[in-house]
């Protein structure tokens, strides 16, 4: 497959993404990317694109790429650069998934796109390895951490102070991006679904068998119960109208002072009854967080965002290129 027959769509939007790569409701053989931010959409040929729109939601604005311009947005995608958390590492384990996914069907898409794919894979790597990883973790768990570590430094606590646990709410992806993070204490999860909650736990205990993970069993009394016992709470689950009033005075009711709560399914500024909480932080404090990063991580992205162009504009010399090797090609790259 030559490169120029790459061509990539991409819908931006908030909507509920698909675990695996989903299959196209068409039957068109194309390879589909969900994530909770978006939608993209990788065809092979300009006339595959008109049937491949049908796979997106109608509201919203659906960009094309091709070529050169296509494999730049896709390493820039692989990079975390197009995500709201920039340059995010979980994105990364996303589009691999769904690479395996789509890759075990056997389609001839799958074997035109196999070498392209793992090329691209291998530049992700090496842009992350040499703009991104002295960044900083930019992932929704080391915001996390960062935060209950600033609120642990900062906390007034007695001399010998009893270090408490970490209470998870939830057990879907963005808890298990999270959990692995939440360390120095014994972890309690609670989920709706306790199967789920057993399912992380077990996962987490395979990681590191020296963690106290504990599932909190016994319904939403048995929660709020949790709630009012432990040092931190880290809520990745919507906001909940019944039962958030209750959790709110569930905290209120400890007796052990400090503390803190994250809660990542409210909005940037959050609502009743979490607003009236001191010190309760929402997903959009966490964004802010990166907002206030120094002029270096911007200069960083800057580069980043520059090598995701140069090694397109590379590969487009050939699957093979990985430096500019003649007088015209260096001449190119002086006008990036």
């Amino acid at each position: 497959m030559d490169l120029r027959d790459l061509h990539v769509l991409h819908w931006r939007g908030a909507h509920v993404a698909a675990a695996t790569a989903p299959e196209p409701a068409s039957g068109q053989d194309l390879w589909l990317i969900d994530t909770c931010q978006r939608r993209v959409a990788v065809v092979c040929g300009a006339a595959a694109c008109a049937p491949a729109r049908g796979e997106f939601p109608a509201h919203g604005v659906l960009e094309t790429f091709q070529g050169t311009d296509a494999y730049a947005f896709l390493l820039r995608f692989a990079c975390g650069l197009e995500s709201k958390l920039v340059a995010e590492t979980e994105i990364f384990g996303q589009i691999k998934q769904a690479w395996r996914s789509f890759s075990e069907r056997g389609s001839p898409l799958s074997r035109q796109l196999s070498a392209w794919v793992q090329l691209l894979f291998q530049d992700a790597k090496a842009v992350r390895a040499q703009y991104l990883g002295n960044l900083g973790s930019a992932s929704y768990g080391s915001q996390v951490r960062r935060l209950l570590g600033d609120d642990a430094a900062a906390a007034a606590v007695p001399a010998h102070p009893t270090e408490g646990a970490t209470l998870l709410i939830g057990a879907g992806h963005l808890a298990q991006s999270v959990a692995p993070w939440l360390s120095g204490s014994d972890l309690w999860i609670c989920n709706r679904t306790v199967e789920r909650a057993w399912e992380l736990a077990r996962e987490l205990s395979k990681r590191s068998e020296d963690k106290a993970v504990r599932v909190i069993e016994g319904g939403f009394e048995a929660e709020l119960d949790a709630w009012r016992r432990a040092r931190h709470v880290v809520a990745c689950i919507p906001s909940d109208r019944e039962g958030d009033p209750a959790r709110v005075a569930a905290w209120r009711e400890r007796t052990e002072p400090g503390g803190r709560v994250i809660h990542l399914g409210l909005g940037a500024t959050p609502t009743a009854p979490w607003d009236d909480l001191p010190g309760v932080v929402s997903l959009g404090s966490l964004f802010e967080m990166l907002r206030s990063h120094s002029q270096l991580r911007a200069r960083q992205l800057q580069r980043a965002q520059h090598a995701c162009l140069e090694k397109a504009l590379l590969r487009s010399l050939g699957a093979n290129a990985s430096h500019p090797h003649s007088w015209e090609d260096l001449a190119a790259f002086q006008t990036l």
